[in-house]
């Protein structure tokens, strides 16, 4: 009877959480990419900011995700927080950005935002984002049409996110 009842209530707590706390969602693929569920809230998060103010939704780039996750690497294996780079070549979003474009485009409109954390945490990353004047204007810039977020945790748990905007090039 103690195991009967043991496993009921076992049951019964269990069945009290819902599927997403006890089942993790799978990442998505966005052209040939896959982002992870840090990644997507990121792009949903922007998006739902956009869409409050009558702002057309950002479309994921895969280019913008590559480029974003590559700095976020980078920042944390380097142990830096900056826009600016201390690699030649890619020290500044643009330069990363063209780097990694397969031509050269006429023109180009390029943002950047940038979270650190202690911990994963895409609610308080977002929240610090648009409580910064000059991110929150990176989110909701109109002229701004694509994006690509790029989320890397080192090994002390430590949370990097880069966020890249473009507007259409030709």
């Amino acid at each position: 009877m103690a195991k009967l009842s043991l496993l009921y209530g076992f049951l019964i707590t269990f069945n009290s959480f819902s599927a997403t706390s006890v089942l993790p969602q799978r990442p998505a693929a966005y052209g040939g990419i896959v982002m992870t569920q840090e990644e997507l809230r990121f792009v949903e998060l922007a998006n739902s900011e956009r869409a409050s103010r009558g702002l057309a939704q950002l479309a994921i780039d895969p280019l913008l995700v590559d480029v974003a996750r590559q700095h976020s690497l980078e920042m944390a294996q380097k142990h830096y927080f900056s826009h600016n780079s201390p690699t030649p070549g890619i020290r500044t979003p643009m330069d990363r950005y063209l780097a990694a474009a397969k031509r050269r485009p006429s023109w180009a409109l390029v943002g950047e935002n940038l979270f650190y954390c202690s911990i994963v945490d895409v609610d308080r990353g977002h929240l610090a984002l648009m409580n910064s004047e000059a991110h929150r204007s990176n989110i909701l810039e109109d002229r701004f049409e694509r994006v690509g977020v790029g989320a890397s945790t080192d090994s002390n748990g430590r949370f990097h996110v880069t966020q890249m905007f473009l507007a259409k090039t030709d």
